[in-house]
């Protein structure tokens, strides 16, 4: 019997120490569709080994199964994308910002570096690159005919700085909605390796793409290529399970992985006892969920799309092809980014300002679709009283 997972359940998450619902939405007072997280339980496999861990009842100090965690890894990327992957590249590391990325940066950059990114782009990356004492270079995007494009002359330039040493790429790229194909893949890999910079991958968003698109984690592309590139992952998008911290790093040439090594050992990072076991329950058990999930954002994302050319034909939805972050163009209100996120939040809800994400979004609206269909249906009803009540 095929397993089904109830993605329309009702969960009450207000007081439940939730940051979307108890902070960004002020315990109940908002409808909040920021914060990039969903309102779904995980699968009933990973809650049953969560309970089996709690159940056991001892919580000391434990020691990193590297080889089931490696393998579920491996066995994921089997399954999903018929990639086969060695055991010895994967690499643990606690959450993906303030582990993979600050690991990354203390392990191949020193202060003073710069490291580039590609507005729109999620913003948590400025706040630790800058953190570290690191430098923030832009290659923005280029929005034409609705659909974000790579600026390649301009990245030839920019990663030709010798103080530029990473270009971070968001694979599928949060928040404008892109896959990035073989082609724009391989064309920033000749750029940065002719311009001696590493790449680094963002690849949380991963599992979440709708067809025709297809995900290609970017060490496959070669051999060669998995020597300059560094991919972090994590199940924590997909499969709901933030919380745990439990992310990892896809590290194919050798000598960089014994430098990530050497920050990790450094720092006596340890694990989350009972967040590995589910990311390895989820990658090895889990995989209907994924494709549930993603029907069930399919068809949250054509209603949104709907609802907008109905009721606001002059604003624009950027056509996602993956993630369940929806990046909508709001800028012919001709509102500041202050007076767009105000007038939702009057109205009830409350959504990102894409002016976050850097200049290129300001006039730009965040909405995360990852609700239950009759949350997200109420939610859309006060966007609709906030357009009625918009100054013309």
């Amino acid at each position: 019997m095929s397993c089904v997972h109830n993605f329309d359940e009702p969960i009450n998450r207000v007081n439940t120490d939730s940051f979307k619902w108890d902070y960004e939405g002020e315990s109940g007072k908002y409808i909040p569709l920021g914060v990039a997280d969903t309102d779904f339980k995980a699968p009933r496999e990973v809650i049953d080994a969560v309970r089996e861990r709690v159940d056991f009842g001892v919580f000391a100090y434990g020691y990193l199964p590297q080889r089931r965690f490696a393998d579920a890894v491996c066995g994921w990327y089997r399954k999903r994308y018929k990639i086969t992957l060695e055991s010895e590249a994967v690499r643990h590391s606690q959450g993906l910002m303030t582990g993979a990325l600050w690991m990354i940066l203390n392990a191949y950059t020193r202060p003073g570096d710069k490291i580039l990114l590609q507005p729109p782009v999620y913003n948590t990356f400025n706040v630790v690159i800058q953190g570290a004492g690191r430098f923030v270079e832009t290659n923005d995007l280029i929005l034409k005919d609705g659909r974000y494009e790579i600026d390649f002359e301009d990245l030839d330039k920019k990663t030709s700085d010798p103080r530029v040493r990473i270009l971070l790429v968001c694979n599928p790229a949060n928040p404008v909605g892109r896959v990035w194909t073989r082609d724009e893949l391989m064309r920033m890999y000749e750029i940065c390796k002719k311009n001696n910079t590493l790449i680094v991958s963002d690849e949380i968003h991963g599992d979440i793409v709708y067809a025709p698109h297809r995900h290609i984690p970017y060490f496959s592309l070669s051999e060669e290529i998995g020597d300059n590139v560094i991919v972090m992952g994590s199940p924590s998008k997909t499969f709901n399970l933030a919380c745990f911290y439990s992310a990892y790093v896809v590290i194919k040439n050798k000598a960089l992985r014994d430098q990530y090594n050497v920050v990790y050992d450094d720092y006596h990072f340890d694990y989350n006892y009972v967040g590995i076991e589910a990311l390895i329950t989820a990658y090895n058990q889990c995989e209907y969920y994924v494709d549930q999930q993603n029907e069930y954002f399919r068809k949250n994302i054509e209603l949104v799309k709907s609802f907008i050319a109905e009721n606001m034909p002059e604003v624009k939805v950027i056509e996602p092809e993956a993630s369940y972050l929806l990046w909508i163009d709001f800028r012919a209100w001709n509102l500041t980014p202050f007076e767009l996120v105000h007038l939702f939040q009057d109205a009830g809800v409350k959504l990102n300002n894409g002016a976050n994400y850097g200049k290129p979004g300001m006039g730009f609206i965040r909405l995360n679709v990852a609700t239950q269909t009759a949350v997200l249906e109420k939610a859309l009803e006060c966007m609709k009283k906030a357009s009625e009540k918009r100054p013309k």
